[in-house]
């Protein structure tokens, strides 16, 4: 019993952090309506870039933060202003083939720069995990999953009750009628796109003491994002989490008691039959593919 319940807390853990990193790619589709396929990219670019923090100055992971964000931020905006920006308002397949080249550009750019070493980081409290009663906590996992939760309540907040979030709602609802009000719409995406790139900053800097890094570990990971994304329901920022908690349990229960090797097969499992029953996600409203962030 004790173990099933070790596998579950971990799983629940494991599931907050790859939602993070899917909350940043549910926020650019809900409102600019499209797909990011560098979206693993970007997560590698972060990982980069917080283990060079690391390295340079001797803090942690959690600390970088303060630099990588900011970083990817900018980054997205790069990204948006020099890519998306161009091809939003053409046929769909113009940003998909544009962020596909980048997906490939990035990864062949880290190969020559950095290699095909495995980067990692030291873990906190030399990998000393925290006992509570019959469970063990990796430090690492539980900062990790506290850190997702409130940067999920926070972006929750931000939406349904600032100013800029009401107006991104307005946005995604009715462009038009947005413009017409005097929301700022090419502002609005140009924003959203950044703030996105810089959530998947803050996933970067805590999934770094969990994975190693390496030109191609975005790969591992953006397809664990789409699951995430579609799972929860196209546009649900509480979908995105309660998805990425799914995926989490699925993968801590299969890794354990089948083989590790066998995590991808079981949550694409799951992924189709949510697919077949509930198509519009866990927590996804009808139509919210087209409408965007779910109110």
């Amino acid at each position: 019993m004790s173990t099933i319940l070790q596998l579950l807390v971990s799983g629940i853990m494991l599931g907050g952090i790859y939602a993070v990193m899917s909350i940043g790619l549910t926020l650019i589709f809900g409102v600019l309506k499209i797909v990011n396929f560098a979206h693993g990219e970007f997560l590698m670019l972060a990982m980069y870039a917080a283990w060079a923090v690391v390295s340079a100055t001797g803090m942690t992971t959690y600390t970088a933060m303060a630099v990588v964000t900011p970083l990817l931020f900018c980054f997205g905006l790069l990204v948006y202003l020099l890519i998306v920006r161009p091809g939003i308002e053409k046929p769909h397949l113009v940003v998909v083939f544009a962020t596909m080249g980048l997906s490939i550009a990035m990864q062949n750019l880290a190969l020559v720069a950095m290699t095909a070493d495995l980067r990692d980081v030291a873990p906190l409290f030399g990998g000393t995990p925290i006992k509570f009663g019959p469970l063990y906590f990796r430090v690492e996992l539980l900062l990790g999953f506290l850190i997702s939760i409130a940067i999920t309540l926070a972006l929750m907040m931000f939406v349904k009750r600032t100013y800029i979030g009401k107006a991104i709602r307005a946005t995604v609802q009715d462009r038009d009628a947005a413009m017409l009000m005097g929301i700022n719409v090419p502002r609005l995406f140009l924003l959203t796109f950044a703030g996105g790139s810089a959530l998947v900053g803050i996933a970067g800097c805590i999934m770094l003491p969990l994975y190693s890094t390496f030109p191609t570990v975005g790969l591992n990971f953006v397809l664990i994002a789409y699951v995430v994304v579609v799972l929860g329901g196209m546009g649900s920022m509480e979908g995105a989490f309660l998805g990425g908690i799914c995926i989490g349990i699925v993968q801590s229960l299969s890794g354990y008691y089948v083989a590790p090797a066998y995590g991808q097969m079981f949550y694409f499992l799951i992924f189709l039959l949510v697919m077949i029953f509930r198509p519009n996600g866990l927590l996804g409203q009808r139509g919210a593919a087209m409408v965007g962030i779910n109110e």
